[in-house]
């Protein structure tokens, strides 16, 4: 098959660790399989006169339209946004920012499915094109577009008719379809497919040796958190967490970038917190499993997820988990064995999470085990019964 994947979720040359997840399942399905694909990822575009440019969107300005660095040609066409206000439109422009690249490539080389990830609203430009090409559309569900989206004002309808226009719903986990089906999917429609983990490079190491590399104190206890610094990932309440531990030499080291960091290093600073929180800021692909070897226990403060990597990564390294008890998380530590889950997602509950899973002795080969699993091409395969079921002769 020639599969086009049809996503924002992608990484590009200004953004490298931007959603790899969307890169390692196609490129392992494809590989493992031998279709051929290609990847038209839009960025948004936001006038910058007369209106200010916001930092981000000068970023995705400078995103090259085309990228070709892993042997598979990559988009980056251009659709319109208008921050803050307008989202009910937003699949509408995407489509109208895609579609005539789309049926320039068509015409060329035709695609035989279309691949889109999240819902909306990158959902209504894939089975929009789907329609207008004559070909199937299998959309991935990966959080916030099926446990938030629909709450807002004038999405959800525009959600139900990209669910009932694709021919298969993929959602990263059990929490996500319980969603889809609310919103009138058939069940028979829909396949859960969690994301995977490379055993290859996020195993278990020697902790020593990571700390060294990474400059970390030998004698300290430390806890690691990686995501992007936003208020719903919750980086605030571990903070706070750690100041109320009544442990000394116990470091949090946070792996990531994003609008919250500024804020959450001053709450750091007014709660005399010094060198007990680090930022690393973003991470390149290569130096994040020793992040993970160099740490005591992984934190996760979300107050939502569909299918959270980092955890996977966690386990993979032999990491036991602190995190909130919510969907996606719990069907990742979904047992005593592998972690401590959070009622209270508060700083007072968080703190008496990690308070006790320092205090256990942990199996962190069983662990690694667990966590080594699910591997990508674990994931191919499951991946290719769906694309079986849609694949239609030439």
């Amino acid at each position: 098959m020639h599969i086009l994947t049809l996503s924002t979720l992608f990484p590009n040359a200004l953004q490298p660790v931007h959603a790899l997840f969307v890169r390692a399942r196609m490129e392992h399905f494809s590989r493992q399989y031998g279709h051929r694909w290609t990847v038209v990822a839009p960025v948004p575009f936001f006038p910058k006169i007369p209106f200010r440019t916001l930092k981000a969107y000068d970023t995705f300005a400078r995103v090259p339209r085309y990228e070709e660095t892993r042997g598979y040609p990559v988009h980056h066409p251009r659709y319109l946004v208008t921050p803050k206000v307008g989202m009910r439109f937003y699949g509408a422009w995407m489509t109208a920012g895609v579609r005539r690249l789309v049926k320039v490539l068509h015409a060329k080389d035709p695609f035989d499915a279309i691949d889109g990830h999240y819902v909306y609203p990158d959902g209504t430009a894939a089975v929009r094109l789907g329609k207008e090409l004559g070909i199937p559309v299998v959309l991935s569900a990966r959080g916030t577009d099926l446990n938030l989206f629909p709450k807002l004002p004038g999405i959800a309808d525009l959600i139900r008719s990209n669910l009932n226009s694709s021919r298969h719903l993929i959602c990263v986990s059990e929490g996500l379809r319980q969603e889809a089906l609310k919103l009138g999917v058939s069940g028979e429609k829909v396949s859960v497919i969690g994301n995977g983990v490379d055993t290859n490079r996020f195993r278990r190491g020697d902790m020593r040796t990571a700390r060294e590399f990474l400059g970390l104190p030998h004698d300290a206890t430390v806890i690691l958190s990686v995501g992007h610094l936003t208020g719903l990932k919750g980086f605030h309440l571990l903070i706070d967490a750690v100041s109320r531990l009544g442990r000394d030499q116990v470091v949090l080291a946070i792996v990531g970038d994003g609008p919250e960091r500024g804020p959450l290093e001053r709450l750091a600073e007014s709660l005399h917190l010094g060198d007990r929180v680090r930022f690393a800021g973003a991470v390149g692909n290569d130096d994040l499993p020793a992040w993970y070897q160099s740490a005591d226990l992984f934190a996760l403060a979300s107050s939502r997820e569909g299918w959270p990597n980092v955890l996977c990564e966690a386990q993979a390294c032999g990491l036991p988990v602190v995190a909130t008890k919510i969907r996606g998380i719990s069907e990742i530590v979904h047992g005593d064995e592998l972690g401590i889950l959070v009622e209270e997602r508060s700083g007072e509950g968080l703190c008496t999470g990690l308070e006790r899973a320092l205090s256990k002795a942990w199996d962190r080969s069983l662990i690694a085990s667990v966590g080594s699993a699910r591997t990508w091409d674990r994931v191919a395969d499951e991946l290719a019964s769906v694309f079986d079921t849609i694949r239609e002769p030439r």
